[in-house]
């Protein structure tokens, strides 16, 4: 009873309260208008079906970039038409007394040029035996596919990527979010850096994590 009287508790979160503790977690879905990655009908009745009162959702994982894209159908956060479909679900969701995040997505190695617009691939290190030994695992116009072979990020590029995320931020504040949640897991770019086995840099951006921490 102790339990079931916290989780329908209020809790704050930055500026907000919510009225009880139960968070909608992304789901990738798959269901955005194409071409364009643009969130329409199917998902604003989604959205709109499972918002409540004084409660949190978090979007699905949403491409920062046509660079940063990996999964087909997926809904993006890097052009006027989908911050306008995304406006439409939060409006939807607040109507109900809810509030949203977005979370926000780069895919780094774990994409295909179907998915890039052509472009290659980027990773903090190349690991051939990423590309090579893979099965299809990425969901592209032609259905599953492998992981096109990758690069690794110069140096110089890493701003642009982070400009990137920062114009995303910007584009869910005017499509109504409340906040943004940056997908740093599931091998994905962020967890790229952060892992041994697919980060080999030698830079400022590599070696070990407690070192770069403190400094040394």
């Amino acid at each position: 009873m102790t339990t079931h009287r916290r989780l329908f508790s209020p809790v704050k979160i930055g500026p907000m309260t919510l009225r009880h503790r139960v968070v909608m977690a992304p789901l990738t879905r798959s269901r955005s208008q194409q071409p364009g990655d643009i969130p329409g009908e199917l998902m604003l009745q989604y959205y709109s079906q499972r918002a409540s009162e004084g409660g949190l959702i978090i979007s699905e994982a949403t491409a920062i970039s046509i660079t940063g894209r990996g999964w087909f159908g997926a809904p993006g956060m890097y052009s006027d038409e989908q911050v306008s479909g995304w406006r439409r679900i939060t409006d939807a969701v607040h109507a109900k007394g809810g509030r949203m995040f977005s979370q926000l997505w780069h895919v780094g190695r774990s994409s295909n040029v179907e998915m890039t617009g052509g472009a290659t691939p980027v990773a903090p290190s190349v690991d051939p035996s990423y590309w090579l030994d893979s099965t299809p695992s990425v969901s592209a116009p032609s259905g599953w596919v492998r992981p096109s072979p990758h690069r690794a990020l110069d140096i110089r590029e890493i701003p642009d990527i982070v400009e990137d995320y920062r114009k995303a931020a910007e584009r869910a504040k005017s499509a109504g979010f409340e906040g943004v949640e940056l997908h740093a897991g599931n091998g994905y770019l962020p967890d790229q850096f952060l892992q041994n086995g697919s980060n080999g840099r030698t830079d400022a951006y590599g070696g070990p994590i407690c070192r770069n921490w403190s400094g040394k």
